[in-house]
């Protein structure tokens, strides 16, 4: 009779993993717990046909893992019931369904996303298109406006022009009018 399932693989697997994480390797683990090394290596290969009875199979899981600090309940490989619904469960989880499984939150996150890209992508391009309607629009208009323009261009230049000879000739002026008066306390050089 065959004492070893994929599921007991898995488990032996987390033995392992927890060994190696003490920095252990199975002669040291097995000296400090005083479980029979063939014993420990049958728990983490998951074939526990060297056990004479589940009892013992039972009792050595319990303390190997106690030793480890793991919290792992025996895969009780005996009762074929167990074995058949394990093996059941295994076969329906294929790998892409596990995917989605654990997945599920981040895909419907990323999708999300997406969405909000494509609706801010049609509602930019349906600003744009209407801004371009009202550019176009107004450059038609915009003749008209250059006439309107031009003429009050032309007032302002000549308004400033204006001010700037004012300027000028108020400035000649000022020098022209200056009262020079000559100081008598200086002497004649």
């Amino acid at each position: 009779m065959s004492l070893k399932s994929a599921h007991t693989g898995k488990v032996g697997r987390a033995f392992i993993n927890a060994r190696n994480r003490c920095s252990l390797s199975p002669e040291e683990a097995a000296s400090l717990t005083l479980i029979n090394i063939e014993y420990i290596k049958a728990i983490e290969s998951g074939d526990y046909s060297i056990f004479p009875a589940r009892i013992f199979a039972v009792q050595y899981f319990e303390k190997y893992a106690k030793f480890l600090d793991l919290e792992i309940d025996f895969f009780d490989i005996y009762n074929a019931e167990v074995v058949a619904e394990a093996d059941l469960k295994s076969n329906s989880d294929t790998p892409i369904r596990l995917f989605s499984k654990k997945n599920i939150f981040y895909i419907i996150f990323i999708c999300s996303i997406i969405l909000t890209f494509i609706i801010i992508f049609f509602q930019n391009n349906q600003i744009a298109e209407a801004l371009d309607g009202t550019l176009q629009e107004s450059l038609i208009n915009t003749p008209n406006l250059k006439i309107d323009v031009e003429p009050s261009l032309e007032n302002d230049i000549n308004l400033l022009h204006g001010e700037i000879n004012n300027f000028f000739i108020q400035d000649k002026l000022d020098s022209i009018q200056l009262d020079v008066t000559v100081d008598s306390l200086e002497p004649d050089v």
